[in-house]
């Protein structure tokens, strides 16, 4: 058990430190874009790397679904 606390931290510190080198080096690139007149990209990495939550199925559609996985499962 204490292997799995220490990977879910270990892992928390990995993606906040990508998140914390992406913004910054975004940060960058925007403040030299201004200064050249060029762009820059507008997406940040964490939004690219969360999984969107678009459920629409109602409480009831998501248990028969899952129900109806496990009866093929069973066979």
């Amino acid at each position: 058990m204490r292997y799995v606390k220490a990977r879910a931290s270990q892992n928390a510190l990995d993606k906040s430190y990508r998140i914390y080198v992406t913004d910054s080096l975004k940060m960058l690139t925007e403040n030299t874009s201004r200064y050249a007149g060029g762009s820059s990209f507008t997406l940040r990495y964490v939004d690219l790397i969360k999984k969107p939550v678009n459920e629409t199925r109602t409480s009831e559609e998501i248990i028969g679904g899952i129900k109806g996985k496990l009866k093929q499962l069973g066979g």
